[in-house]
């Protein structure tokens, strides 16, 4: 089987002149790095948005943005991308079953249950302005626990939390190193650095 995660000889000159990993089952893995070390346009690059340039990226075996490496991973990216004029609740809904690959109306009891336990049941159905950016970014992992990912990419998923609620996150991200690699992009203090396998400094 092909490692769940594989970077080899990717550059992004000025800031990574070279990286090359790879992660499997049940490993966290964090790239920590300050703003402008080249962390987000990695996780681009990984998501296939953006092109990798140099070297080659692997998930699950499967080129960056491909259905196979979009069925097998899910992705949190630093700053929330919501529809300004509907309901999280909505959107919520809309993207766990598009990733589940079922109808809307099988995941809705599921995603309540899931509000209901953070506590941010209320916030749920307000449209992304009327919500501070803890709550978002809280809703923005709301797929790794009610997707099953083989594949977790999370850029920064601990920026903008309360402290009560990262505690909630941190909980959400280790919960699945039971099945799932996970590569996170952190800077060097946060809890996550401290809690992986592996670290690998970007600058």
């Amino acid at each position: 089987m092909p490692p769940y995660i594989y970077i080899g000889g990717y550059s992004d000159p000025p800031r990574i002149p070279c990286l090359s990993l790879e992660a499997g089952s049940g490993e966290l893995v964090a790239l920590t790095g300050g703003p402008g070390s080249g962390k987000s346009n990695l996780i681009k690059s990984i998501a296939g948005i953006r092109s990798a340039g140099s070297g080659s990226i692997k998930i699950m075996g499967a080129r960056p943005g491909s259905m196979r490496a979009r069925e097998k991973a899910v992705f949190v990216f630093q700053n929330s991308n919501y529809s300004p004029d509907l309901t999280v609740r909505n959107q919520l809904d809309r993207r766990i079953a598009l990733i589940r690959g079922v109808p809307v109306r099988m995941v809705r009891r599921d995603v309540a249950d899931w509000c209901e336990k953070m506590e941010l049941t209320e916030a749920a159905g307000e449209i992304p302005g009327q919500m501070n950016r803890s709550q978002l970014q809280m809703f923005s992992l709301a797929p790794l626990s009610l997707t099953s990912p083989l594949v977790a990419i999370l850029d920064e998923p601990l920026a903008n939390l309360s402290s009560l609620m990262t505690c909630s996150a941190l909980s959400i991200i280790i919960s699945l190193l039971e099945k799932t690699s996970v590569l996170v992009m952190v800077h060097g203090r946060s809890p996550l650095a401290k809690k992986a396998d592996r670290v690998v400094c970007l600058s």
